[in-house]
Order: structure tokens, then sequence, then C-alpha cells
């Protein structure tokens, strides 16, 4: 319900300008996904929160089913080029969920 209401009033701030709806719709989504993991929510203007809807763009963009088809491509430069970009992305998609992770134990813990 709070990122319905997010939503309805980002879009009023708009006042009818035309924007890409896009970038909003995708934070409330995946805000909702992190309030059900994670228990809470996350301020849409928050670097590390963008940074990981960044990173999971890029890693969904980037994604070679040609590489899954045909393994051997991934002796050519351009294609492990690719796989160690996306290698560092995952770390840090991890490395964000490892974090809040570890914040949701020590808040149970703490209980």
């Amino acid at each position: 319900m709070i990122e319905v209401e997010e939503m309805i009033n980002k879009l009023r701030e708009k006042q009818g300008r035309p924007f890409d709806v896009k970038k909003l719709t995708t934070s409330c989504v995946v805000n909702v996904i992190m309030n059900m993991l994670f228990g809470h929510r996350f301020d849409h203007s928050d670097p590390a929160f963008q940074q990981l809807i960044t990173d999971f763009h890029v890693t969904y963009d980037n994604y070679s089913l040609a590489i899954e088809l045909f393994p051997a491509l991934r002796i050519i430069p351009y294609f492990s080029n690719m796989i160690a970009k996306q290698l560092e992305l995952v770390k840090s998609i991890a490395g964000f969920i490892n974090s809040n992770i570890d914040a949701c134990l020590q808040v149970c813990n703490s209980i």
C-alpha cells in the first residue's frame, strides 16, 4: 500500500509533464519485493538501492543466450569480457542482499 501511495505522489509531482515511468515502476516493484524479503522498504533516492536496480538492468540487458547454447564461445575475448562484467555485477547484487540479510539477522538476534 505504501508503494502505491509513493507512486501516486511521484506522479502528482510531475504535474502532467511527460517522464519515463519505467524507473518509477521498477523502484516500486523492487521495493515491494525488498519489503517482503527484509521487512522494510528503501527510499527511492537511496544510492545503494538505485545501484541494485541498475545492476539488475545491466545484468539482464547483457545476458547472452549464445554463451548458454555454445559454451565454447567463452574463450573468445568479447564473451569472456562480458562474463567478467556479469560476475562483477552479480557480486555487487549479492553484496547488497547479504548486507541486508546480516542486518535482519542482527535485529532478530537482538530480540
